[in-house]
């Protein structure tokens, strides 16, 4: 959400790059390979402008190294320029692509353009296993529209607007908000909407946002510990600034609550400490139960001090995270969020010192396999993360955590392989054990007696996850995947002795035209 400093085309568009584009998984893996620096990736969504100075460094290297991309990256980086083609329509020396983006509709003015596409997902789940009974079958319809617009050469405008039907076809359905954003019951069909909205406006080193968003702070891959895509889209405020090597980012966003007003501020700095080394801090604070305050709106405030003034009544938070891409073929990452912390008290015995971590690494092309890649994460979230004594103050939106999906007392360990075949074909086979302590975010902030917490207490639900998927872009912009899952789930639910053994697999076909 930052502006561009160089190379703007006369039409570049500052809206932002949605979190579900397929570009962000190919840049982190080019990124792991050293091909570029940017310290804008562990701050999504990033501008269009921002994913065109990329590609043209990208571009730069490839002219120089022919080698350096593998025929089946330089086919996916030929779509990516395609995807960005007003962005780097000036860019000196660039040879593009014969094929560009697809839309639906086009306008041209002198100094504004409008592109209309739209959106269709088809998606059809079954799900076998001793928690679905014999047998439980899903189908789930997405359907909508994108209008992306510049005017004037400075406001951008962003509306992507969907409709999802789902429908059991055993009739005994159940989705739950853990599962996504939908509850229905037995032999009814269900209809979700949703929509992100907002305008842009942009200067040389100054971003404003207004309006409907979806946000993602941090450098992992299975989830964001601060601030991540589990907090649904939500109006907010945001501001970007960019100097040098430095970055800093802003929001105020409103969230929903059943227990009165409730509202999320957030500032991040990013730092370039040198090529492939960067460093980020983000601090956070969730409070409500009143009118919104303007020591929180303050984009430059230390919350933690705000805090303080404003009487210690709510729930702030600080991150710190380091990414390198130092070792050329490996990108290595770390975060560490601090809930609450006090030195007066054990640091890993007392409740209120309330912490989580993870790290993990991305390792392209191993062992010299062009087009394979590796890549792991741990994340461990201690108990009584997230929570807080006062209701309102609780670090969710609409009942989904705000920060890491696991919740409290919580920990998972992610390996997966991948490999490229050619353009439009990948395959991945991943393994996954996560464990499930007792307490949520929103039912319990401190033990039921003393002051001591135990990590994994209480019945600890287990799983154990195999899967494989294969995609496959049948024809640009119009992809299909299969996918495979086997979990073997130990105290299902955390009720001791409770087991299931399920076999999950889903089709989907989806486009953006």
């Amino acid at each position: 959400m930052l502006p561009v400093l160089v190379g703007a085309s006369a039409f570049g568009q500052s809206v932002n790059v949605p979190l579900d584009y397929w570009g962000y998984e190919f840049l982190d893996r080019l990124e792991a390979k050293g091909i570029f620096s940017s310290l804008d990736l562990r701050a999504k969504p990033v501008s269009r402008q921002t994913v065109a100075d990329i590609i043209a460094e990208i571009d730069v290297k490839a002219r120089k190294f022919p080698d350096l991309l593998t025929p089946a990256e330089r086919a996916l980086f030929d779509q990516l320029k395609g995807d960005f083609i007003e962005e780097l329509r000036n860019r000196e020396g660039m040879i593009f692509p014969a094929k560009t983006e697809n839309h639906l509709a086009t306008w041209n003015t002198t100094a504004s353009r409008t592109h209309v596409d739209v959106y269709g997902r088809q998606t059809v789940r079954s799900n076998r296993g001793r928690q679905f009974g014999s047998r439980q079958l899903l189908s789930e319809t997405v359907a909508g529209g994108i209008l992306r617009a510049q005017l004037q050469g400075k406001i951008g405008f962003y509306l992507d607007a969907r409709n999802r039907t789902i429908r059991d076809g055993n009739d005994r359905g159940q989705l739950t908000s853990s599962s996504g954003l939908f509850h229905f019951l037995p032999s009814e069909q269900t209809f979700h909407k949703q929509a992100i909205g907002y305008l842009v406006y942009e200067k040389p080193w100054l971003l404003l946002e207004l309006g409907r968003d979806e946000i993602n702070w941090g450098p992992g891959y299975r989830g964001a510990l601060a601030i991540s895509q589990n907090l649904p889209p939500s109006d907010m405020l945001r501001l970007g600034v960019r100097f040098s090597r430095f970055r800093f980012s802003s929001m105020h966003a409103l969230l929903k609550s059943d227990v009165g007003a409730k509202y999320l501020a957030a500032h991040r700095l990013d730092v370039m400490l040198l090529p492939g080394l960067y460093l980020g801090a983000c601090e956070s604070v969730v409070y409500g139960g009143r009118d919104i305050e303007l020591s929180y709106i303050n984009p430059f405030m230390p919350y933690h001090i705000a805090e303080h003034h404003l009487g210690d009544l709510d729930n702030n938070a600080l991150s710190l995270d380091l990414t390198s891409t130092v070792i050329t073929g490996v990108k290595l990452y770390g975060e560490f969020f601090i809930d609450d912390m006090t030195s007066t008290q054990s640091l890993t015995k007392y409740f209120g010192n309330k912490f989580a971590f993870l790290f993990g690494g991305l390792w392209a092309e191993p062992f010299h396999v062009r087009n394979f890649d590796m890549r792991f994460e741990y994340t461990r979230i201690e108990p009584f993360v997230y929570s807080h004594h006062d209701s309102v103050n609780v670090y969710t939106s609409d009942d989904r955590i705000i920060g890491h999906w696991l919740g409290p007392n919580s920990d998972a360990a992610y390996l997966q392989a991948g490999y490229q075949l050619g353009r439009d074909v990948r395959i991945e086979l991943s393994l996954e054990r996560l464990r499930k302590g007792a307490g949520a975010a929103d039912t319990q902030s401190r033990p039921e007696s003393g002051t001591e917490k135990h990590f994994l207490s209480g019945t600890v639900e287990r799983q154990k996850r195999i899967g494989l998927v294969i995609s496959d872009q049948i024809r640009r912009d119009v992809f299909c995947r299969l996918s495979y899952v086997y979990q073997d789930v130990q105290n299902l639910a955390q009720i001791r002795g409770r087991f299931s053994h399920d076999h999950l697999v889903a089709f989907e076909l989806y486009f953006n035209y």
